[in-house]
């Protein structure tokens, strides 16, 4: 196993209070797995993520929980381990590339500089393995494009770039936070494909957190689903897909033009989400939930196998 994490809760300190940002979080991924993170904006798949890389805000504490990479626990790692971990061991890439690039340095001197850090080579090795960086992601003329700016390349052009930033150690591990929300449908199909491919070549495992289910549909082997900072169901894509254990998950899928029923109209999910500075005692779900019960609002549900399945969990009363 490559990443565990169990019971992993935080809290954000602010003015109105203490935020629970995550409550229980578990779930665990293999060497070489490409697994989904998906739910809405709020749901805590980014402070899963952050958690990850020990890169929390300041005002953000991790209240309970482990997070094991490879048998050890990041979480309890002096912050100059955890420097080492980001991007020898784990490399992340985010929704915006222009903020994990530097405007005023050239692509292949930003490349080369990671590649130093992380590899014993000299600076022509460095720029070297640069230019080998860009061609693998398949961007055209790699050298050309070595000499130029952040600002001088298209939006698709600059995270293939810091999709080769992110691999160019390589990682073992890659986050990827919502990395195709901001490119067309054309460039973003090409990106999917491109980080595919690296997984397979490299053995790279990719943790890819998005909202869109059919781009997990695409990509991922499992998925885990997540609602106002807690899983609500996990399992092999296509079994969580086709046969949906939660409300929250159907209701997801209910949402989405390709998967909806062309002779019904496009279900929205009523209501609003929780108040986490004062989370309910129930299920978070409880009041967006058509199948609600008395008890559902009372008692927070377990992550269990749904219809006898381990590899198919759901946190739901109704089930």
């Amino acid at each position: 196993m490559l990443l565990e994490i169990k019971e992993l809760s935080v809290e954000f300190q602010s003015i109105q209070g203490k935020l629970q940002a995550l409550k229980n979080v578990s779930f665990s991924m293999d060497e070489g797995e490409i697994i989904g993170v998906v739910g809405e904006s709020g749901s805590g798949k980014s402070v899963t993520a952050l958690s990850i890389l020990g890169l929390l805000e300041k005002n953000a504490k991790i209240t309970q929980g482990s997070v094991f990479y490879k048998g050890k626990d990041v979480l309890r790692l002096g912050r100059k381990e955890q420097q080492q971990l980001r991007g020898k061991e784990i490399g992340m890439v985010f929704q915006e590339p222009m903020t994990a690039l530097h405007p005023t340095m050239r692509i292949g001197d930003q490349l080369a500089g990671v590649i130093k850090r992380h590899r014993q080579v000299s600076s022509k090795e460095a720029a070297q393995l640069a230019i080998r960086s860009l061609a693998e992601v398949h961007i055209d003329h790699p050298e050309l494009v070595a000499g130029k700016y952040p600002f001088e390349l298209s939006g698709g052009m600059r995270q293939r770039v810091v999709i080769a930033l992110a691999m160019s150690a390589p990682p073992t591990l890659l986050i990827a936070d919502e990395p195709t929300t901001a490119l067309d449908v054309t460039i973003q199909d090409e990106i999917l494909k491109l980080m595919k491919e690296l997984s397979v070549k490299r053995g790279t495992a990719i943790m890819f957190i998005t909202h869109d289910l059919g781009v997990v549909a695409r990509l991922c082997n499992r998925v885990i689903v997540m609602y106002a900072g807690e899983v609500m169901e996990t399992g092999i894509t296509s079994d969580v897909l086709h046969r949906p254990a939660h409300p929250y998950t159907r209701a997801l899928i209910g949402a989405l033009p390709d998967w909806a029923d062309p002779n019904e109209p496009l279900s929205a999910i009523p209501g609003e989400t929780p108040n986490l500075f004062n989370r309910p005692a129930g299920c978070v779900f409880a009041d967006r939930c058509p199948q609600a019960l008395p008890l559902c609002r009372e008692d927070r549900p377990a992550l269990e196998a749904y219809q006898d399945n381990q590899e198919h969990r759901v946190a739901c009363w109704v089930r």
